[in-house]
């Protein structure tokens, strides 16, 4: 099978969607044909051979100038259309489509060839943020007008929309888009592991003080990820021998850093910026305990990412966190925005031993269930189904893991 890819965010920028694609590839391209589409910083459409036999074609792209790291493909609509002709797939699956990728499912369109979308980032509740926190009343309003509309021709151009939760999918339905399915995200599994050296390493390098127990964030800086919430919290704690560790970068790193100093968290938070791969395996291996304050998470791979290290993980009661935490048996969800109940549900697993233990293995046990190479099995289920001109339910369904 030949398999063409189009996704609006891609290297060096780090996200979820890069994540999940960096994990999921190699196990598509397994046996079938891939090439992908992604907005580079190139003057014409470059194609390149990387790793694993995918083929790239990078799209000229200009910087978002409101979303740090974003690239912006330009409008290349009649060349991806020849590409299309050229290359020929059987299906085109299109990974949080905006630009880039609604110029992708246009093409296909045209070209009779079958379609897949992804919905991986939730518009209504991120739009206000792509202004850096301008105007979010007014683009909130917009949000739940103008942008819902635009979702339902966007995915209605698809045989299958899938969406990463049951929440999101009955979202998409009461938008109006059809042939909805609901498929996790994975994540690699076999790479998560860090050894004692690497841990003792991680607390030396970032000086982290003897006995302290880490509260772990993992994720972007920015207005969307509302980590001033969980800043919040942490001068609320009744148990002093805790350290905060913030893993990631993003447009408000700096201003996140100004407010944990006006909260008098200097000597108690470390900063570290991006990190990746052993080090950041380090960075879960050395954590108590895993929080996330974002409202905006489609899924959350950094929650299941953290829980696959035994780490039981305060989240927010909404989207992608409601349907992998279950509230006191791997984790603690918690109304978004409220710093005090997230301070009290952070204090009890501080102060718990054999609680923190319970739900860390709780919460391991549901890492396993969301394996890339499941994830990438059930999404390959799903392209033969629309090659084969099948849009109902055909029994395979049943392969997908249940959340809870």
């Amino acid at each position: 099978m030949k398999i063409a890819l189009f996704t609006d965010t891609w290297h060096p920028q780090v996200n979820g969607v890069v994540s999940y694609l960096d994990s999921v590839l190699p196990h598509i391209a397994k046996g079938n044909e891939v090439i992908l589409f992604a907005p580079g910083d190139c003057k014409r459409i470059e194609s390149v051979r990387g790793r694993d036999g995918v083929r790239t074609y990078w799209i000229p792209a200009s910087p978002f100038p409101y979303y740090e790291g974003y690239r912006m493909s330009g409008m290349y609509a009649y060349e991806l259309s020849k590409i299309l002709k050229r290359e020929n797939p059987d299906v085109v699956h299109a990974h949080a489509p905006v630009l880039l990728g609604l110029q992708g499912l246009l093409a296909a369109r045209r070209r009779g060839i079958p379609v897949v979308a992804t919905y991986h980032t939730h518009f209504p509740d991120y739009l206000p943020y792509l202004l850096d926190g301008k105007f979010p009343g007014f683009v909130r309003l917009l949000g739940r007008t103008t942008v819902r509309g635009l979702i339902r021709f966007v995915f209605s151009l698809t045989e299958r929309t899938i969406a990463p939760t049951s929440e999101l999918a009955g979202e998409l339905k009461a938008y109006g888009v059809k042939n909805v399915i609901v498929i996790p995200n994975g994540i690699d599994l076999g790479r998560l592991k860090a050894t004692d050296a690497q841990k003792a390493m991680f607390r030396k390098k970032y000086r982290i003080p003897e006995g302290r127990k880490v509260i772990l964030y993992v994720g972007r800086l920015g207005f969307e990820k509302r980590l001033d919430v969980l800043l919040a919290a942490l001068p609320r704690l009744k148990s002093g021998n805790w350290f905060m560790v913030v893993v990631g970068s993003g447009p408000q790193q700096e201003g996140y850093l100004r407010e944990a100093e006006a909260l008098g968290l200097a000597r108690n938070a470390r900063f570290t910026g991006l990190v990746t791969g052993e080090e950041l395996c380090a960075a879960y291996a050395c954590a108590e305990v895993f929080v996330s304050p974002s409202d905006s998470e489609t899924f959350g791979l950094t929650f299941i990412e953290a829980m696959s290290f035994g780490i039981p993980a305060v989240g927010v009661d909404k989207l992608g966190p409601r349907e992998i935490i279950r509230n006191g048996v791997n984790g603690f969800l918690v109304k978004p925005g409220d710093s005090a109940a997230m301070a009290k549900k952070i204090d009890l697993l501080l102060s718990d031993q054999k609680l923190r233990e319970r739900l860390g293995a709780k919460a391991k046990a549901t890492a396993r269930k969301f394996s890339i190479e499941k994830s990438a099995e059930i999404t390959l289920m799903l392209y033969r189904e629309v090659v084969g001109g099948k849009t109902k339910k055909h029994g395979w369904e049943r392969f997908i893991p249940a959340i809870k």
